[in-house]
């Protein structure tokens, strides 16, 4: 982590962090670490708790899992997805004056009449649910069964104090959702802890993919990739579908598994290029890759649209036809790609500026420049296609901005594409 830590002192509010639950390593528990880094004092409530599977650094702080601690197997998380409201307005949080909920799921149905709620995206479950497993009949049948579930967690959501998403894409699906503005934070860069200068880009083509192995991250068509262009292919992250993806995979590609943090450096120093083909709400990939000085090829849809500039620090692929994504890699393979101006694009991303941004969300501490005005809800008054500040140079960023920014989000974004990428 870089920059200093703000905390707040035993004179300020009294605070409490909420988050869906702590039994993975995926960028909401990133988040979840940075605002404990913030907070160090406030507890952390959550639905359960598994301290091996998530990262260590949770275990020096105060942990209070739900009556679900026992019950719920940590592979099988999901298929409890109805009981996580009531574990989470189960917990009593009447001694704090202020609550901060970092939520996929149902953070965000904890009790409090002052709960501020980060959004990683609102739950795939209710509005998302090919997301886990593609579009089928299983899939449809879950979705018209849970409009009684969707209409009480849109009640919890409207009862909330204020609303900050981590993305545009998130802002426009709280908004689709819940009928709540909210303002853009990015989440934060954790990687940028590792200072040194990236190294020179490998003589060897090869291809980096960082995620966790789920339908939705689409590593299968990196896979794809990789087959038929016998490039070496590394996939870092763990998840349901390891044994799907190991089953096709080529000679060239390896499936690593969960890496832990310390070398994710090496890992992204051998690679050329680094692959993103699904579609993120705001999704690591392409800021570590930068991070690290290396190019990316993306979606040209959701999160990726705020953090690739395409012939710049990337090359963004509209849609998931091999062929298309084949003709991109091999282009960006062979344009030269600056190490240290890559970096640069990771620069509106760093934990000091994500504090900074969340302490002028919760009025805890003002931001350098005017505060802006605070509309309804939480959210200032952007519209949807109005500028982020801190990506205002970006060329990427400029697609979303002006007088098409809506239409290229709903578009490129909205979660009717999310649901229709069936394979």
């Amino acid at each position: 982590m870089s920059g200093r830590v703000v905390s707040v002192s035993a004179s300020e509010p009294r605070i409490a962090l909420v988050h869906d639950f702590l039994s993975q390593c995926g960028g909401a528990e990133r988040v979840a670490l940075e605002l404990s880094r913030l907070f160090p004092d406030a507890p952390i409530f959550t639905s359960i708790y598994r301290p091996e599977r998530t990262f260590e650094e949770f275990s020096t702080r105060h942990v209070v899992p739900s009556f679900l601690q026992n019950v719920v197997h940590p592979d099988r998380f999901r298929r409890y997805a109805p009981l996580y409201p009531r574990a989470m307005a189960s917990f009593d949080l009447s001694d704090f004056d202020l609550v901060i909920a970092s939520s996929s799921a149902f953070g965000h149905r904890v009790r409090h009449p002052n709960c501020h709620v980060y959004c990683h995206t609102p739950p795939r479950f209710l509005y998302q649910p090919a997301s886990y497993g593609g579009v089928n009949w299983q899939t449809r049948l879950v979705g018209a069964g849970t409009w009684p579930l969707r209409l009480a967690d849109r009640a919890g959501a409207r009862a909330k104090a204020s609303y900050a998403a981590n993305s545009l894409l998130t802002r426009l699906r709280v908004s689709q959702a819940y009928g709540i503005d909210s303002r853009v934070i990015h989440p934060p860069l954790a990687v940028a802890r590792h200072a040194s200068p990236p190294h020179p880009l490998p003589a060897r083509p090869s291809l980096l993919m960082v995620a966790r192995l789920l339908p939705y991250k689409r590593v299968d068509l990196a896979i794809a990739v990789a087959n038929a262009t016998g490039l070496p292919l590394v996939v870092a992250g763990d998840g349901p579908e390891r044994a799907r993806l190991a089953a096709i995979a080529g000679p060239t590609v390896r499936l690593l598994g969960r890496v832990p943090d310390e070398d994710l450096p090496g890992l992204f120093a051998a690679a050329s290029l680094v692959l993103v083909p699904g579609v993120e709400d705001f999704g690591y990939g392409p800021v570590e890759a930068h991070w690290f000085g290396r190019p990316v090829a993306a979606v040209a849809a959701g999160g990726p649209l705020e953090t690739v500039a395409d012939g710049v620090d990337g090359v963004l692929v509209p849609g998931d036809d091999v062929e298309d994504w084949i003709r991109a890699v091999t282009s960006a393979l062979d344009r030269p790609w600056s190490p240290t101006d890559l970096r640069a694009a990771a620069a509106p991303f760093t934990p000091a500026r994500f504090r900074s941004a969340v302490l002028d969300w919760l009025g805890l501490a003002p931001l350098p420049s005017a505060p802006r005005a605070v509309a309804p809800g939480g959210g200032d008054h952007r519209d949807v296609g109005e500028p982020v500040p801190e990506l205002a140079h970006h060329r990427g960023h400029r697609r979303l901005v002006g007088g098409n920014g809506r239409a290229a989000l709903h578009e490129e974004g909205d979660r009717r594409h999310d649901l229709e990428r069936a394979r």
